[in-house]
């Protein structure tokens, strides 16, 4: 067997996985720069609709219904970013598993290769 043409191909494949991992990780952390930025724009819009029904309170029912209509499709909002960072996170353990196997198998080439050496030096 050619060890230094597999250890090569492991090396490749680790270093892609690796380039797939830091994507994950970059595509993460903007989703949750985004669930930030959106939580706090909803905040905000609660907020100015509180201060838009202090000054109309004769109109309670229908802020009621905004409000409440407003907090619905902003916790859907927030949900789907939530699922797609915990999505991210299965890729991402997925590809460190993968990692954690190549690891293991490099290291099991490096002891053939070597135990393959010393039976070479041994016999002559």
């Amino acid at each position: 067997m050619d060890y230094d043409q597999r250890l090569s191909e492991l090396r490749k494949k680790e270093d892609q996985l690796f380039q797939k991992e830091r994507a994950i990780i970059k595509e993460t952390r903007k989703l949750e720069e985004d669930l930030n930025r959106f939580e706090a724009y909803s905040y905000d819009a609660n907020r100015f609709l509180w201060n838009v029904f202090e000054s109309y309170t004769s109109s309670r029912n229908f802020f009621d219904h905004l409000q409440e209509e407003s907090l619905h499709e902003s916790r859907k909002i927030s949900t789907s970013y939530l699922e797609e960072i915990d999505e991210l996170a299965i890729q991402k353990r997925t590809i460190e598993d993968d990692l954690n196997d190549i690891y293991h198998e490099r290291k099991k080439l490096n002891f053939e290769k070597e135990s393959d050496d010393g039976n070479r030096s041994l016999s002559r």
